[in-house]
């Protein structure tokens, strides 16, 4: 019995002492990967609306390691700004974004995206997925690169 209960009390201190993940399954990484937008999320109504397959190029986000540093490249733009986030919690804030101003076709896309980064506050990986979640109009979720 009392083998039992130092088990019980050593695995409890082990699950309290172990730093939270904020990414599920596949435990990727929200630095050193590159993103692609897969669709954004209205965030009052859920509606799903998904980037066009006839875009030639596609948006992309990546997150650099040592400097905080948020690389964006867009359809006929792209441009960087700071980050901050933070695993324990799922918290990420966005500053700072400068891009170029390049009109093209889809250009819109590369607006919803760095309007909405200008309002995140929280993310979370899942598999090869990032859902950036925003205060903004959408919501924006994008695919890990291969």
């Amino acid at each position: 019995m009392k083998n039992i209960l130092i088990t019980v009390i050593g695995i409890v201190i082990i699950g309290f002492s172990c730093k939270k993940d904020n990414s599920s399954t596949g435990h990727i990484p929200l630095v050193k990967t590159k993103w692609i937008l897969s669709y954004i999320q209205d965030t009052k109504t859920n509606k799903v609306i998904n980037y066009p397959s006839v875009a030639i190029k596609k948006i992309s986000i990546s997150f650099s390691d040592s400097s905080s540093i948020l690389y964006f490249g867009g359809v006929c733009n792209g441009g960087q700004g700071k980050y901050s986030y933070s695993t324990d919690d799922g918290t990420i804030k966005v500053s700072e974004l400068a891009t170029t101003k390049i009109a093209c076709n889809y250009d819109e896309w590369e607006v919803y995206v760095t309007n909405n980064l200008d309002y995140a506050y929280q993310y979370k990986t899942t598999d090869n997925k990032l859902e950036i979640d925003s205060k903004g109009t959408y919501n924006l979720i994008f695919n890990l690169t291969q």
